[in-house]
């Protein structure tokens, strides 16, 4: 009870002041300074050590502000995924999975018949790349559901948690649709 409590606020409070020393000294002062002692000694001829740590850190921040004004969405234009919508996909009776469609493609199947199937990504739980990543689906069992990726990423990697309303009112009619569909 309370002496537990004030156990793990004391290893809380010693495992920060750890941590923040290890930055502070291993990252800070013998990483950064070091890279940065000679550039400040032979530009600005500065030779006391705690000068040469306050620009240092002064220096730092001024990349990370001027790093953080740096358009980098311009540089890479976002394609694929991101831009996706969530479907519902009947893999079996009772068995249902939310994914991501990416595209659709035509087969031909050994008879000759061409076959539409979709082509879709499964960001499953607990990590994105676990699971069923990529999904191959016939035509009538996906049900396009109006969620972009993010929305998807979020619900799955929340277990559920984060289900949009709008979505959980339309599960059972979508679960239906994909019924009626398989009936035939």
């Amino acid at each position: 009870g309370k002496m537990r409590d004030i156990f793990y606020k004391g290893f809380l409070s010693v495992f920060l002041v750890g941590v923040i020393f290890f930055f502070g000294k291993v990252v800070i002062y013998d990483f950064l300074v070091g890279i940065f002692r000679p550039i400040i000694k032979s530009t600005l001829g500065i030779n006391e050590e705690y000068l040469i740590v306050i620009l240092t850190v002064v220096l730092i921040i001024l990349i990370m502000f001027v790093a953080g004004l740096i358009p980098f969405g311009m540089l890479f234009k976002r394609k694929g995924i991101e831009k996706s919508h969530g479907a519902f996909i009947l893999i079996s009776p009772g068995t249902y999975f939310l994914a991501a469609i990416i595209t659709k493609v035509k087969f031909k199947k050994a008879d000759g018949n061409m076959q539409t199937l979709y082509v879709l990504f499964s960001p499953y739980s607990p990590f994105p790349w676990s699971g069923l990543p990529i999904i191959f689906a016939k035509e009538e069992n996906v049900i396009a559901v109006n969620i972009s990726y993010r929305e998807l990423y979020s619900i799955t990697v929340s277990l559920g948690r984060n289900t949009p309303e709008v979505l959980e009112e339309e599960i059972p009619k979508i679960i239906e649709e994909l019924n009626d569909k398989n009936i035939e």
